[in-house]
């Protein structure tokens, strides 16, 4: 037993030996900052005829890696990307430079993609005329679509009519199916010929390929139709060929009526 003792004291006699002769290892040095990043970039339409087409170049310094975000949901992380937007308007782009320590510098400015060919006073066919289809009502005059003041009275291209609806609540719809499907980018209302409080004020329409599933097009929520028969213009981006259109009127000026002397959906240019 003491033999055993003599050897465990001799092991740790000779561990805090060892213990006591161990160098500290030197403290890290910090690793010294880079230079920070400065973003920069310029922006350039590439074709004298595609407005939509432009050049991005980075002019940044002092980074590892940038992103791009063009303000349409496209990103890129080239040098000097090329895009090419899907629709006229205002666009926030956004370049961000970042180096290896994760600082970071971005440079922003909104880009007016405009065609300056784009007439906002100008319309294209109504492709309820020119294509024709099938207009369907949630609720109807009570004397029918065809009565004096039924639903197809506010597609018949005369604003001299005028589609009445009692018991306006609301959920009111009307649903074109047209003959052939088109690619539409604007639409009219006109407003009918007495008790602006009948008038809508507040509506959404919408698109569908197949009657089912349905994409928002355009809204208004508080319009206001100033004159007797005065007809609005509303221009929206869409490049989808949808063959059915639907107008959801939410709102009215407070009657229990609703009424309207046309509706059309259209080309976007003549």
């Amino acid at each position: 037993m003491k033999k055993t003792l003599y050897i465990i004291s001799v092991f740790s006699t000779v561990a805090m030996l060892f213990a006591g002769c161990k160098k500290d290892k030197p403290a890290p040095q910090p690793e010294p900052d880079e230079p920070k990043p400065l973003a920069g970039f310029t922006v350039a339409r590439t074709d004298s005829v595609d407005f939509l087409s432009y050049q991005f170049t980075s002019t940044s310094t002092n980074y590892k890696d940038i992103l791009w975000q063009f303000g349409d949901d496209s990103t890129s992380a080239e040098k000097a990307p090329k895009h090419r937007y899907a629709f006229d308007g205002l666009y926030h782009v956004t370049l961000t430079a970042r180096n290896s320590q994760g600082y970071s510098a971005a440079r922003e400015i909104i880009l007016n993609v405009a065609d300056p060919n784009f007439d906002r006073t100008k319309v294209g066919e109504s492709y309820f005329a020119t294509i024709g289809g099938t207009l369907t009502v949630s609720r109807d005059n009570g004397g029918g679509p065809n009565a004096g003041e039924g639903s197809l009275k506010v597609v018949d291209g005369d604003p001299n009519t005028k589609f009445l609806q009692s018991g306006f609540s609301g959920d009111l719809v009307m649903k074109y199916e047209l003959k052939t499907p088109a690619v539409a980018g604007a639409y009219t209302m006109t407003s009918a010929n007495d008790s602006p409080d009948r008038d809508p004020k507040g509506w959404i329409l919408q698109g569908s390929e197949d009657g089912i599933r349905w994409i928002n097009l355009h809204s208004k929520n508080n319009e206001v139709f100033a004159n007797r028969f005065q007809r609005i213009l509303y221009h929206f981006n869409n490049n989808v060929a949808y063959k059915f259109y639907r107008l959801s009127i939410k709102v009215n000026n407070g009657s229990r009526d609703f009424q309207m002397a046309e509706w059309t959906v259209n080309k976007k240019q003549p």
